[in-house]
């Protein structure tokens, strides 16, 4: 490097010389010598600081950070922490539904999720079967488990009121969460979450398509899928992001298969501009499609749910690596609640085999290729 530096500073010398034999071209000359002089200092610093030194023969890690566009996403399905989770953290702890997968989650650029119950010390059960309320306590635990993003819109997030729901947000928005597809009103359910990461921007939208939890446009609201709103929310976060991100609350509860109207929608977000819609409700596994460029994930299942049928209870971490804005590789790492009740545990062995062979089934109506490498479930497009 000290060479370089050598050669720039002859070449500013020279510059100098040119300049007197040739004062018709000074300024232009001028500015090349200028140029040369520039280049020798910033060499010459850069040797001092041993920027370009590498014991390996490799660029040191400040370098090639600056061109690494690689960027990691982790997503996962339903997360309720009321009724039997919360009687389970009572007992064994605060951090027990995330204990064994909370490094794992971290590890990612960025991680999402579907909460499934607000978390709020405030308001009253509605009237209906089935109503969920989590414990504030539970949002460090979710921040410390990475997570930067969680949709709300969903059929239980008014389960105690508009005053929960509303101070759920503010909660989410105090532990570092951004939540998404809820609002004081319809138009910021309809605001789109940005995250920014290694020079790109990711955006997140969220949909309610389960005909609930919206009551007027001037009222707290989670972000319902009517098609004029979500295509012109999809269409406007498109412009403002270079990997656009879409979760949709849809189908049918317990049903493998998504319906002939989720794959229409999901296709159609897609073409919209999404590059991947994540879907939940269904409280387990569906396909997953590979579809004009982007990834429809029909649905992600339960991730930490208190339901005891066998599939509510085989689940995964929807992983996607992305080099620059396109979606390089495409994975899970299974998760079980069968021998760990209430809380996911990584899955390895046989079930782990068996939420292979799930999820090779649930693919078998798409042009998706699934096999086992190693401790994840390897997804591929079949052309």
């Amino acid at each position: 490097m000290t060479e370089l530096a050598c050669k720039a500073t002859e070449l500013a010398e020279l510059m100098t010389e040119l300049a007197r034999l040739f004062p018709e071209l000074a300024n232009e000359i001028i500015l090349m010598r200028f140029f040369f002089v520039i280049i020798a200092v910033a060499i010459a610093f850069f040797s001092a600081c041993d920027f370009f030194e590498s014991t390996d023969g490799r660029l040191p890690i400040e370098f090639s950070e600056v061109f690494d566009t690689t960027v990691t996403l982790a997503a996962v399905g339903d997360m309720m922490f009321a009724r039997g989770v919360k009687a389970h953290m009572d007992t064994v702890g605060i951090d027990a539904p995330l204990r064994d997968v909370g490094l794992h989650l971290n590890s990612f650029d960025i991680t999402t999720g579907n909460l499934e119950c607000p978390v709020s010390h405030l308001g009253q059960p509605m009237d209906k079967k089935y109503v969920f309320r989590a414990d504030p306590e539970i949002l460090p635990e979710l921040a410390g488990a990475g997570f930067d993003v969680l949709t709300v819109a969903n059929n239980h997030a008014f389960d105690y009121g508009l005053p929960c729901f509303l101070n759920t947000l503010e909660r989410l928005r105090g532990a570092g969460i951004e939540p998404v597809g809820g609002g004081k009103n319809l138009a910021e359910a309809l605001e789109p979450v940005y995250i920014d990461r290694k020079g790109k921007r990711f955006g997140f939208l969220a949909f309610n398509d389960t005909k609930t939890n919206y009551i007027g446009r001037e009222r707290p609201a989670c972000a319902p899928a009517y098609p004029k709103w979500l295509f012109e929310a999809v269409r406007t976060a498109r412009d403002s992001c270079d990997v656009l991100v879409v979760h949709i609350h849809w189908g049918w509860e317990y049903y493998l298969y998504p319906l002939d109207e989720q794959i229409a929608l999901g296709h159609a977000v897609v073409d919209s501009g999404a590059d991947v819609v994540l879907g939940h409700h269904p409280h387990c596994w569906e396909g997953v499609e590979f579809y004009n460029g982007g990834l429809i994930a029909y649905s992600l299942g339960n991730f930490i749910f208190d339901q005891r049928d066998f599939t509510n209870n085989i689940s995964g971490i929807l992983e996607l690596t992305f080099h620059g804005d396109s979606i390089a590789a495409v994975a899970i790492t299974p998760v079980e609640m069968l021998e760990h009740p209430r809380y996911p545990h990584r899955a390895r062995g046989e079930i782990a085999d068996i939420f292979c062979g799930y999820i090779g089934e649930a693919c078998r109506q798409f042009p998706t290729d699934v096999k086992m490498e190693g401790d994840k479930i390897i997804l591929t497009k079949i052309f």
